[in-house]
């Protein structure tokens, strides 16, 4: 199986938007300064500890699970699915 030249991967890392794939999952999301807070959806959250940095297009929760990483890290906890399989997703 071929390597996904990491040019491919730093691409879909900047250009996917992460505010709009958590808000597809219903996940409202409402700003605090320069982030966007909301609810977790990796753990029972019951007060916003998921950040997003749009600026960074990086997300991290502060809550019990600590997840956190890029557009990819999150299609792959999401979907449960392999890196090469939420890059294919990532790509469509």
């Amino acid at each position: 199986m071929a390597r996904i030249p990491d040019d491919e991967i730093d691409r879909l890392k900047a250009e996917v938007s992460l505010q709009r794939l958590a808000e597809k999952r219903g996940i409202v999301l409402r700003r605090h300064g320069a982030d966007l807070l909301g609810l977790c959806p990796f753990h029972d959250d019951h007060e916003p500890s998921l950040v997003i940095s749009p600026a960074k297009n990086l997300w991290h929760c502060l809550g019990a699970c600590g997840a956190g990483g890029s557009v990819i890290d999150w299609v792959m906890r999401t979907e449960g699915i392999s890196f090469r399989h939420a890059v294919e997703l990532l790509r469509a």
